[in-house]
């Protein structure tokens, strides 16, 4: 009898294949993917890491980990109500139940994830970036969420009936029925669809704000900053080069963020090296007012009172008293980058 009660608090997360709706294909995340409950796994009993046991465990602190115990704390302590039971459980091969444990820790793994990502679209107004995959992810999240409620009330039910069981492991996985993909389908598309909102809207941004780096690049160029400040103008550079590697590896955010900086330090570059260049040109002008007024004294002078004799010390009209300095072209030292991101 006290097996039997074991199977019954089993059944608390198992009722989650007894969903009554179609099986369907568990759709592909961008970030991780799931393992199909009727995958082939490793039975060996020497196989301690790798082994259902092991996995399930690991599902169990991503789950974890994505907040699903505040999101679905019912499910998830119907989940680890069924886990402790199959695990006090000896001379048994429960590896069919425990691959269905792993499923749906990762459907609400997954839900969590799609959850928070939700939050965050809705928070920063992400949604009218791309309503259709909006809308998508809403349905999604809905139908995963009934779901699991229409699940959960068929507790009580099936408790009853394994009660009144022999208890043998073949009770269990009739009870619950088939393996079913639902739950972790609706999961996966409900992330996979904002995860698409936020995609796009960071594309959108990231492509924005690299535009304003190119602007900014480009006065720096005008004021000659890569001559003027050679290792500053190239750290700023390859801050775009940065965001490019970024965005062609699907972090829109991250190469947003690169660009943002590359704008904000060629902005800070060209405003310093203009207003520089700016107090040097005034300096000069003043310096050649300064050359004109004794030019003209000098001409005053030579007029009224003219040398006569060579003078000690003064060079002849024709002398070079400097060697002329040929500078390199500033245009060599642009550094070109593409106004367009390869494979955009």
């Amino acid at each position: 009898m006290k097996r039997i009660l074991i199977f019954s608090c089993v059944v608390f997360a198992l009722i989650f294949a007894s969903c009554k709706s179609t099986e369907q294909d568990t759709s592909n995340s961008l970030v991780d993917s799931s393992v199909s409950a009727n995958e082939e796994t490793d039975n060996s009993e020497d196989d301690s890491v790798g082994g259902m046991l092991a996995q399930t465990e690991e599902a169990r602190k991503k789950a974890l980990d994505a907040g699903a115990k505040d999101a679905y704390p019912d499910a998830f302590a119907a989940l680890d109500a069924a886990f402790d039971a199959l695990k006090k459980l000896d001379g048994v091969n429960n590896d069919a139940e425990l691959a269905e444990l792993k499923l749906r820790y990762e459907a609400l793994e997954k839900a969590a994830k799609a959850r928070a990502l939700k939050k965050r679209i809705d928070e920063e107004g992400l949604a009218q970036n791309s309503p259709a995959d909006y809308e998508k992810g809403e349905n999604a999240l809905k139908e995963f969420d009934s779901l699991v409620g229409d699940v959960l009330s068929n507790v009580k039910e099936i408790s009853e009936s394994l009660k009144n069981d022999s208890g043998s492991i073949s009770a269990v996985k009739n009870a619950v029925g088939a393996p079913s993909k639902t739950l972790a389908a609706k999961a996966g598309e409900a992330y996979d669809s904002y995860y698409a909102v936020y995609l796009k809207s960071y594309k959108k941004f990231a492509n924005e704000e690299r535009s304003n780096a190119l602007a900014q690049k480009k006065r720096a160029d005008k004021v000659l900053a890569q001559v003027a400040r050679k290792e500053e103008y190239k750290s700023c550079a390859q801050l775009i080069t940065k965001g490019d590697s970024q965005y062609s590896t699907s972090n829109p955010e991250g190469a947003y963020n690169s660009y943002k900086e590359a704008t904000s330090s060629f902005k800070s570059l060209a405003d310093d090296v203009e207003q520089k260049r700016a107090e040097a040109q005034k300096k000069i002008d003043e310096a050649k007012e300064q050359v004109r007024e004794v030019e003209n004294y000098a001409l005053n002078a030579d007029k009224y009172n003219p040398l006569e004799e060579k003078v000690e010390g003064i060079e002849d009209e024709e002398t070079v008293l400097l060697d002329s300095d040929e500078f390199e072209n500033p245009e060599k030292q642009i550094i070109e980058i593409d106004e367009n991101i390869e494979g955009e």
